[in-house]
């Protein structure tokens, strides 16, 4: 099987976990990363009371850092813990990738996803070990899974 197809099944798989067993919990606390067009989408609805509230920040190369880090302000396309964007083609690959990263053969698993620590991805991993993957569980100090430079 293909890698990618690997990894998306093994995202999918924890859909129905993610919205009633931890409440979207990525798309509640942390920072997300975001090109000019996932920008465009994901604040078209609320880019004034981002603003106001001062949870947006520019940074270098035309990317900006969306703040999520308030429960009450969570991401703005997140309703009733469902990602109202899920299936636009333009929603941020963080979004689309989370929480599991490949670069090379390495898997980068996202510590901050309550699946992760819950181990509901072992069927995958021990699949990805086997054809010479390495799986890495992120530190609470690694900040740059969401740091798509």
């Amino acid at each position: 099987m293909e890698i990618q197809r690997l990894l998306n099944k093994a995202r999918r798989s924890i859909s129905s976990y993610c919205i009633n067993e931890c409440k979207a919990y990525c798309c509640r606390k942390g920072y997300l990363v975001l090109t000019q067009k996932e920008h465009d989408l994901i604040l078209k609805n609320s880019h004034e009371k981002v603003e106001s509230l001062k949870l947006l920040k520019a940074l270098p190369n035309n990317k900006f850092s969306l703040y999520m880090g308030n429960a009450n302000l969570p991401c703005p396309s997140l309703l009733d813990f469902k990602c109202t964007i899920h299936k636009s083609k333009n929603r941020p690959m963080v979004c689309h990738d989370f929480p599991i990263f490949i670069e090379d053969h390495e898997i980068r698993l996202s510590h901050r996803c309550p699946a992760v620590k819950e181990d509901l991805f072992y069927p995958y991993m021990a699949r990805l070990k086997k054809l010479g993957y390495k799986i890495i569980v992120s530190s609470e100090l690694m900040d740059s899974e969401f740091m798509y430079a």
